[in-house]
Formats: C-alpha cells, structure tokens, sequence
C-alpha cells in the first residue's frame, strides 16, 4: 500500500543521497582522509566498516520537492515554516510555528545533548554552518523545542547558548593540544576524547574534530603542514606581539 505523501527535503541532500548509492566510494573517500589525517591502517578497516548501509537501506528515495527555506505549510490549524539550520548535516532543516512559538528542532538542538558535527573531504566549514544556525534559531527564540532525541524543552534560545559555549569550549581546548608542537587530526581527536573510544565512536570523534579544526584554520587560528609522508599535522599560528593581522613569526 502506497501511504500517498510527499517526501521533502533541502536541496543540499543530493550529496548525501550519493553517498547512500555509492558507499564503496563513500567509504574509500573516508579511508583516504582518515590516512591524510594520521590514522593507522588497521584502525582505518575499522573506522570505515559501517559507511556501508545496505543491510539497513533497502533503497534511496529522491525527494518529491526540493525545499530551499521559507516554505510555509498548513498542518491542521497550525501553519509551519521552513528553517534552513546546516551544520548536523548540510541539508538539515526545523519547523517553526510563529503563533506558537514552537521550533521541532530535529538534530539541530537537543536537550541534554550537542549534535554530532562531522566533516568529510570536500566541506568547507560545517561547524561555522551550524554555529550560523543556532543563532538563527536564538533569534527566533522558540518557547517550546521538540527535538529528535529526548524530552521536549523550553527556552530554546537559552539552549542554543550553552550549545556554542560547549563548542568554543572544543576549540579552545584544541588550541591548547598544539599550543607547543604540531599534532595530526587523530593525535588531537586522542588528546580531546580519549583513546579508549570503541570504533565507530572513534570515527564520530574524529569527524568532530576536524570539523573544528577546519573552522578554526578558516579563522586563521591554526595552519597545517604536510609530512614528508604525506601525513597533515597542525599547528598553532603564532601571532606577532601587538599585530591582528600578520600570520607567523
């Protein structure tokens, strides 16, 4: 039987849907950066063993409208809103009751917990993405958020708040792992949360810091260097004394 609805989704799930029909590439892709960014060779079988969906995906459905944000639709007596929030994933999006004050936040806002922020070769800066967008949803200032995961929660604007403190929390903490010598995305992934993580949580973690990392190479906080063997590491970039805006000494 066929349930007659629509799937929709953000324009920006192309990518994603091809990494669904392709997960040999996927996985090849992941295991080429994961050894770029200092992961040995058996670990990086590992790290890469569940990009393969099929056993749970019987098959991947291409949306029946392209959402691009602002879209308004009516659900019952309740009219709800389109709100782009990239960052979780790029093609993440919320719905916003204006009269009610009411945000489903999806994975964008959780009440206990922060949204994995992955990165994967070819993003530019998912973290400066959903940092973008828990502004945004600050500014709308939701009373009442019905995320994903967990309990319905109040004062969303307050959440979102603590979400980027957790996160410039991460960055600075990343900062401090280099502040000596350089370190590869796997021995500052080490150093933030441990290396005792079972393997996919490894692969989560190392997703989230390199998507700090690139955030923080785009404000030109840190650089990377390349090894004779390829391998990149990073670096804290050191400022001269009284100068905002001349790179290393």
């Amino acid at each position: 039987m066929r349930p007659g609805c629509e799937l929709w989704m953000h324009e920006a799930a192309d990518a994603d849907l091809e990494g669904y029909r392709d997960p040999e590439g996927t996985a090849r892709r992941l295991a080429e950066m994961l050894h770029d960014h200092g992961v040995g060779e058996p670990e990086i079988k590992e790290l890469t063993a569940y990009e393969d969906w099929r056993p749970f995906v019987s098959r991947v459905a291409d949306a029946n409208r392209e959402l691009k944000g602002g879209e308004r639709f009516t659900a019952g007596e309740r009219q709800w809103e389109i709100v782009c929030t990239p960052g979780h994933s790029a093609a993440h999006v919320c719905l916003w009751s204006p009269s009610d004050r009411i945000l489903m936040s999806g994975d964008h806002l959780l009440g206990a917990i922060t949204p994995h922020i992955d990165f994967r070769r070819g993003d530019e800066n998912p973290l400066g993405d959903f940092l973008a967008s828990l502004e945004k949803v600050e500014a709308l200032a939701p009373d009442l958020v019905l995320p994903g995961h967990g309990r319905p929660f109040e004062d969303g604007a307050a959440r979102a708040r603590v979400v980027a403190r957790h996160h410039d929390r991460r960055l600075g903490s990343i900062l401090q792992v280099i502040r000596n010598e350089p370190h590869s995305a796997d021995e500052i992934t080490d150093e933030i949360f441990g290396n005792t993580l079972l393997d996919f949580e490894k692969r989560l973690a190392l997703g989230e810091a390199l998507a700090h990392i690139a955030y923080l190479r785009l404000q030109g906080d840190i650089e990377r260097i390349e090894g004779r063997d390829g391998t990149l590491r990073y670096r804290k970039v050191r400022r001269r004394r009284g100068s905002d805006d001349e790179g290393d000494e």
